[in-house]
Order: structure tokens, then C-alpha cells, then sequence
């Protein structure tokens, strides 16, 4: 392996002045640095990074722990930081901790001992790991939070509101002319997923719709969630004419249980999703759906994991969901489909509260 001792010894110069003409010093005359770059592309020299990291006390990697790198939901947000840290010369080392406290512990080891000079991080929603991110506070590690809370106080978090998000489907539901509103929620041992059922709840009771309690039932993200809990729900009284799903899957999932049950979409009953993931827009009846900005959310929170690098203080952001409106839902005259207005009103009127 060709070394910068290699290189100073062939071209009869001090190592420090091939250190210099490799990283361009002003310090270096132009002839010499092209003569070094020369014979280091003949020579197939390369950095050595590790030595490079320990003089500088920086290896311009962070760590990126996502809890499901299978799910469709998160490669606009991988892309969105892969785009801003590859342009500050930063490498990415990708987790997957499948939400599972061990495997998030055991990528936090690895990312300490890799000496990466940050990390963004889903969170898996326990406690277990609580110490290890009081010690990144202790430590003043750069860490960005994404999608869900940690443990501790004191962490940067860049989040998306899902209360707000859940409202706006529900609401859009009701404009359309509904009354009797289904709510497929997520596993409520998750945040997001109470969340939604929270925002749920807001609007039916700003509406001064009932909530029926039998017409909420908890499920996972996924497809068979979806499906068996529509059918599910198809034999509860009242019967809705609407459902609100926690996830695109599930949507989809539910509105392939409709049309099999003989149910039109949106006919018969409408089916509302979340995400806006690319399967929403090419369903068979494309999905109305709740957008969240996962390309803005992976670059946000890469642009203030590199200010706190940098030292710089940097403040948590929610960012606002969006409704993508397509044909699932169906349409009423004279209702307003503009998200804003009804983000407008949403503030206004609630502030999240009960």
C-alpha cells in the first residue's frame, strides 16, 4: 500500500510537503503539487483515512439508525440526507435496528467505536436505552432526532406533526360529507399512532360528530392489517361510510377488502391513507392521503446535524403534513380541499389540545 513516505522518497521531498501539495496548500508552488498529484494517480495512492481521522479528530461519517429500511416510507428521507452530507463530503453508515432496543444499543457501540462525527437516529420508543442518550448529552455527541421523541430531553428532534395530520384527514372526510368516520389506527404503542388517533378525535369533536368506539380498531402497518381489520370492521353498527387509516398500506390493504366485500370505492365507503407513499398514487382507486415531507425532513435534519458538528446551537422543528387529494375519497360540492386553510383553522381552534 503506497504510503505519503513512498511518494516524499521517489520525488526526493519531506512527507509534510506532499501532505501540503495533496490538500492543495497555497504553500506548495503549482509545479510541485502537479507532480506529486501525478505520481500519487500513477501510483494508486489513496488516503489513509484512519490516520487521517486521528490527527484531525474528525472521520466525516455519521451513523443513520432507521428502525425499517424495508419500508417504502423512508428512501426519500435516506436520499434527502444521502444528498446534503455527500455534498459536505460525509459518508452515511446505514442501521437498521428493526425497532428493537438490543439492536439500537448494539449500533450505538459500533458508531462510538467507528468515532463517527454524528448521528441521526429514529428512535426506537423505549426506555431500555435511556442512559446511553443521557450519555450523548453528556458527551455533547451530535445527535438528530427524527420522526419520533427520545428518551431524554435535550435532543435535537425534527418531527412532523401527526395530530395536525390526522385532523386534516379526518376533516377532509367530513367536508366530503361524511358522519360516520372508521379510524384504522396504528399500533398505539407508537407515538405516530396516537398521535393520529388524537387528530381523529379533534375533528369529529370540532364537528360535533359522535366518536364511536367500536369504529377505531388498532392494527400494524401493513397490508393483511389493513384487509382483516376492514372486514372487521364492515360488521360493526353503525356501519361507516368512511375510513381514516394510520398508513397508506393499510389503506390499501382495507380498500382491497372493500371491493371484495362488494363495496365501492369511493361509492360506497370512502378510504383515506397516510404517508402519500408512490403506491397511493398508482392504486387501483389512487389514494387520498396525508403527505409528510420525507425528502424536507431527511435534509432538515441533516442540515442541523452539521451545524452541531460545527458547535452551532440548533432548535427542534415540527414540520407540517399536506393533503394529496386523489380519488379515494370521492368529492362533494362546495367543500375546500386547500390544506392550509384547514391547517389554519386546526391551530387556531385547538393548539392540540383535548
Amino acid at each position: 500500500m503506497v504510503t505519503i513516505k513512498d511518494l516524499a522518497k521517489a520525488l526526493n521531498v519531506s512527507p509534510s510537503t506532499i501532505s501540503m501539495a495533496l490538500n492543495n496548500n497555497p504553500r506548495v508552488s503549482e509545479e510541485t503539487r502537479k507532480k506529486v498529484k501525478d505520481l500519487a494517480k500513477k501510483l494508486h495512492y489513496h488516503p489513509n483515512l484512519i490516520a487521517r481521522a486521528m490527527v484531525k479528530k474528525k472521520t466525516n461519517s455519521i451513523g443513520l439508525l432507521l428502525t425499517d429500511i424495508m419500508s417504502s416510507f423512508f428512501p426519500q428521507i435516506i436520499q434527502g440526507i444521502e444528498d446534503l452530507m455527500t455534498g459536505e463530503s460525509y459518508s452515511v453508515i446505514l442501521c437498521p435496528t428493526d425497532n428493537d432496543a438490543t439492536r439500537e444499543r448494539e449500533y450505538f457501540r459500533i458508531l462510538r467505536e467507528k468515532r463517527v462525527d454524528g448521528i441521526i437516529t429514529e428512535p426506537v420508543e423505549c426506555k431500555e436505552n435511556k442512559e446511553l442518550w443521557q450519555d450523548f448529552i453528556e458527551r455533547k455527541m451530535p445527535v438528530v432526532a427524527i420522526l419520533s421523541h427520545p428518551p431524554v430531553k435535550g435532543i435535537c428532534e425534527v418531527t412532523v406533526d401527526n395530530v395536525l395530520g390526522g385532523f386534516l384527514a379526518t376533516e377532509h372526510l367530513i367536508r366530503t360529507g361524511h358522519k360516520i368516520i372508521g379510524h384504522l389506527a396504528g399500533p398505539y404503542h407508537l407515538q405516530i399512532s396516537r398521535d393520529r388517533l388524537k387528530g381523529y378525535r379533534l375533528a369529529l369533536k370540532k364537528y360535533n360528530l359522535p366518536c364511536h368506539e367500536n369504529l377505531i380498531i388498532e392494527t400494524t402497518f401493513d397490508w393483511e392489517a389493513g384487509y382483516n381489520n376492514m372486514r372487521l370492521m364492515l360488521q360493526t353498527k353503525p356501519r361507516p361510510t368512511a375510513v381514516f387509516c394510520a398508513g397508506d398500506i393499510i389503506a390499501i390493504g382495507a380498500s382491497f377488502a372493500l371491493r371484495q366485500s362488494g363495496f365501492g370505492v369511493p361509492s360506497d365507503i370512502a378510504v383515506m391513507g397516510y404517508d402519500d407513499l408512490f403506491l397511493a398514487s398508482i392504486a387501483e382507486v389512487p389514494l387520498t392521503t396525508v403527505a409528510q415531507p420525507k425528502y424536507n425532513l431527511g435534509s432538515l435534519a441533516a442540515l442541523k446535524l452539521l451545524a452541531l458538528i460545527k458547535g452551532e446551537k440548533v432548535e427542534s422543528e415540527i414540520l407540517q403534513p399536506t393533503l394529496t387529494i386523489r380519488d379515494s375519497c370521492g368529492s362533494k360540492s362546495g367543500r375546500r380541499n386547500k390544506s392550509i386553510d384547514m391547517a389554519a383553522s386546526f391551530s387556531l381552534d385547538f393548539k392540540h389540545k383535548d
